[in-house]
């Protein structure tokens, strides 16, 4: 029971760090990108002409109570490119050249719009009250809860540690985290942890080696993914790299780690293909008994198995997108598989994926050992954010968590 507590403890002070040490480094750029959005948003939406023809900006409403909006400081693409056909940005206005403008200059502390605003609690993104306080304030307030999704759902897979008898089939939750590291170029960091619980009748895959062996067990997993990704704003090629830390707690514990790593060349604002390889980076053994009571026990070792990769992503024209890919491991076996994330209300979305690995020794007792699959089916929620504006942002992150879709394994008994 500790080692699951230690790997939650160890996931949340990794998002704790990465949050503080961004929020520090980039407060100076947050205040400029605000008064220069604030400017850009006042003289244009309260500028209106008076009866000499010139523009004035219109003043506060003095009923209101004085609550200000603060903008978001999360870089937002206005292209089509992330944004659905329904959700393209409008074109702006503009004051023709020689129009006098009259109103706030910028800088001033009077120029401050104000307006009726909702209570921090409710799902207005954007908003907060100076000097309003209540539990979890610092959790649910400021921009840095933009660049969070929670996911939940059910799942089914199969791997070598099951050794051909039995299958999983369980519940899982998780978080996923990103956003901008800063600078010229444009990149983006993501960190994001996962829970499976699996076999809650227990399994049978002892019964391979020890009929007398079947176990009541559950099955439990831990993912952690940490990376870095690039979007282009106007360039053509996307590129995300991460690494995958699984730890599994079955018959008995394993460890492994792998790199992933994704790129891809925009055909046009919807449609991309792209490569994507997963390798092999830290294996694991587990023990297992042997055939009957007076055999001595094997050793299963387990790796990550290398696999290799084409796809094609397609921007759907009301929100989300889906992805197809195919290709083979590294000792031969086939691969086919999809994922797709679709928009269902306000903040929350449907998110599915499956893989499929066809065993180069075909049927039989070693293809049954050989053959890997999963399938995940989950909803995703974006705390106080539309789903819309989260899918077009270009600093979400580019790579799931890691998962039996996104990980898997080769084992090999000696």
């Amino acid at each position: 029971m500790l080692r699951p507590l230690k790997i939650c403890l160890a996931a949340g002070s990794v998002l704790l760090i990465a949050w503080a040490g961004l929020g520090v480094g980039q407060e100076t750029d947050y205040i400029a990108r605000t008064q220069s959005r604030w400017a850009g948003r006042v003289l244009r939406s309260n500028a209106a002409p008076d009866d000499a023809g010139s523009y004035v900006a219109a003043a506060p409403d003095e009923a209101t109570s004085p609550r200000a909006r603060v903008i978001s400081d999360r870089p937002v693409s206005t292209g089509a490119r992330y944004l659905p056909a329904s959700q393209e940005t409008p074109p702006i206005e503009t004051i023709p050249p020689g129009e006098l403008l009259e109103g706030p200059i910028l800088g001033d502390e009077s120029a401050v719009q104000y307006e009726e605003m909702a209570p921090p609690w409710s799902d207005t993104e954007g908003y907060y009250e100076p000097g309003f306080w209540y539990p979890g304030y610092f959790l649910f307030q400021g921009t840095w809860i933009e660049g969070l999704s929670l996911h939940a759902g059910v799942h089914g897979f199969k791997g070598p540690m099951d050794q051909g008898g039995n299958g999983n089939f369980g519940f899982h939750e998780g978080l996923n985290f990103g956003g901008p590291i800063g600078g010229p170029w444009g990149i983006g960091y993501q960190v994001g942890a996962q829970v499976t619980h699996s076999d809650f009748a227990g399994n049978q895959a002892l019964t391979v080696f020890d009929p007398t062996a079947i176990t009541d067990q559950d099955r439990n997993q831990f993912f952690l993914t940490a990376g870095i990704f690039r979007r282009p704003d106007c360039g053509r090629w996307q590129w995300a790299v991460a690494v995958d830390w699984l730890h599994e707690d079955f018959y008995e514990d394993a460890d492994l780690l792998q790199l992933r790593h994704e790129i891809s060349f925009l055909l046009n604002d919807c449609r991309e293909i792209g490569y994507m390889g997963m390798y092999g980076v830290a294996d694991s053994e587990v023990t297992v008994p042997g055939g009957d009571i007076q055999a001595a026990p094997s050793i299963l070792d387990l790796s990550v198995l290398d696999r290799y990769a084409f796809f094609y992503r397609r921007q759907f024209e009301e929100g989300g997108e889906g992805r197809i890919w195919a290709g083979w491991s590294g000792y031969g076996d086939g691969l086919v598989g999809a994922d797709a994330i679709v928009p269902l209300g306000r903040s929350w979305a449907l998110e599915t994926n499956f893989a499929y690995l066809a065993p180069k020794t075909g049927s039989g007792l070693d293809g049954q050992i050989d053959e890997s699959w999963s399938l995940n089916i989950g909803l995703v929620w974006y705390p106080r954010r539309p789903v819309q504006c989260a899918l077009s942002d270009p600093y979400r992150p580019a790579l799931g968590v890691g998962d039996n879709t996104s990980v898997m394994l080769r084992g090999r008994t000696r």
